[in-house]
């Protein structure tokens, strides 16, 4: 029983606490679940952009997976805008500090909250697991001190 108890917290300890990072492969937003890659050609008239719809809650230039609206490219508070007469489920406008309008194509669903949700189970388990095993142990040791 030491041992697999030995065996379970070598296992816990070589898993990783933070996640591994690197360079995104490209630049792009996050809007509304949805994944829009920047498209640095392509500027639009400020006269197209329609209304606001939303805007960058979360920089990061490594990758990962993060919540809510975030950016690999424009820091915390850059605006989103709809385009007249676009869905924004096709493209939206980002206003850069420049104050010009880039166009943002969507590439589809943005898969994070797969990730953490299997995440958020292996911890689970894992924590059970311990748990578990310590009462059991717990138990064994209290009936041969008997």
């Amino acid at each position: 029983m030491k041992k697999f108890i030995i065996v379970i917290l070598a296992i816990i300890a070589l898993l990783p606490l933070h996640a591994v990072s690197a360079d995104w492969a490209g630049s792009f937003v996050v809007y509304s679940g949805d994944i829009y890659e920047i498209s640095d050609d392509e500027l639009i008239p400020s006269e197209e952009i329609d209304k606001k719809i939303g805007h960058v809650t979360k920089y990061s230039d490594e990758e990962g997976t993060y919540r809510g609206n975030f950016s690999n490219i424009y820091p915390k508070g850059t605006p989103y805008y709809s385009i007249i007469n676009t869905d924004p489920k096709d493209y939206i406008a980002i206003k850069t500090q420049e104050g010009i309008f880039v166009k943002a194509y969507n590439k589809g669903h943005y898969p994070n909250d797969e990730l953490v949700k299997k995440m958020i189970w292996m911890y689970f388990l894992l924590g059970t697991s311990v748990i578990v095993l310590l009462i059991i142990w717990i138990i064994k040791r209290k009936k041969a001190v008997l």
